[in-house]
């Protein structure tokens, strides 16, 4: 028996009663644990039927890092309401969860990673832009997928400063002076690039207020599309959902006609 502290991060029916609840961990990384009984009325582990969830629980780690823990009461528990509550922010939430249950391991220790998941929520619930949040999630884990994207310097000039455009011929950033090197850049806009390095490495701990324009995060997120698209293959349907849910919102501002 331990006391486990994590973000349940997916819950999934199991049985008549039962759940199985996909949690970040502290201590152990993604583990995968059984709550019997969570899904009757009057059970006291409600708590983890609901994604997005801060809980710690009496229960144990899966054996030799293997198959299923187990939840058997919660202790404590803190949901992030205003990530559940707005359509939005829940849908970026949960591409975050399916990004980092793709990228890791399960039951395997990521302190860095599991900090750096709780300071993304702590800003979903202060209702910073979700958009711009998951964007730095997507952009910061690339390089546990495997993808290194140089957003620092020109690779041929070793320049840091001026007008770059993303080259995937370069990997990454490359100057004005070195465009006619490379067709298929990616033509971007100078507030995109500026974004897309600062996002690339920023603590998100400390995200301030960021207003961006929607051409600017149309940008950055062409640009992360991409990447996942092009060098990892990956496009979840919780991004799908998000893009359907973006040309609705856009159908419903046109305008209609004025009659004749």
């Amino acid at each position: 028996m331990a006391l486990i502290e994590g973000l349940v991060l997916q819950s999934t029916p199991y049985r008549d009663n039962d759940l199985l609840v996909k949690l970040f961990t502290k201590e152990a990384g993604i583990m995968t644990a059984m709550a019997r009984g969570a899904k009757k009325q009057k059970s006291k582990l409600t708590a983890v039927s609901q994604p997005f969830t801060w809980v710690v629980v009496d229960g144990v780690y899966p054996k030799n890092q293997q198959g299923l823990g187990f939840i058997n009461s919660v202790q404590e528990s803190r949901i992030y309401k205003n990530v559940v509550v707005d359509l939005t922010t829940a849908a970026y939430a949960a591409l975050i969860a399916k990004d980092l249950t793709v990228a890791f391991e399960e039951n395997e220790a990521q302190p860095v990673w599991y900090e750096k998941t709780l300071a993304a929520f702590d800003q979903l619930n202060k209702q910073k832009d979700p958009q711009v949040v998951a964007n730095i999630m997507e952009l910061q884990l690339l390089p546990v997928f495997g993808v290194s994207p140089n957003w620092k310097k020109d690779p041929l000039s070793g320049r840091e400063t001026g007008d770059f455009d993303y080259s995937e011929k370069y990997n990454g950033i490359i100057e004005k002076a070195h465009f006619d090197m490379d067709d298929h850049r990616l033509h971007l806009d100078q507030k995109t690039v500026y974004y897309l390095r600062l996002f690339s490495t920023i603590d998100m701990q400390k995200l301030g207020s960021v207003a961006l324009s929607p051409v600017t995060k149309r940008g950055i997120q062409r640009v992360i599309d991409y990447l996942y698209d092009r060098q990892l293959g990956f496009q979840p349907k919780e991004k799908r959902f998000i893009q359907k849910m973006a040309a609705f919102e856009g159908q419903l501002q046109i305008k209609p006609r004025k009659k004749e």
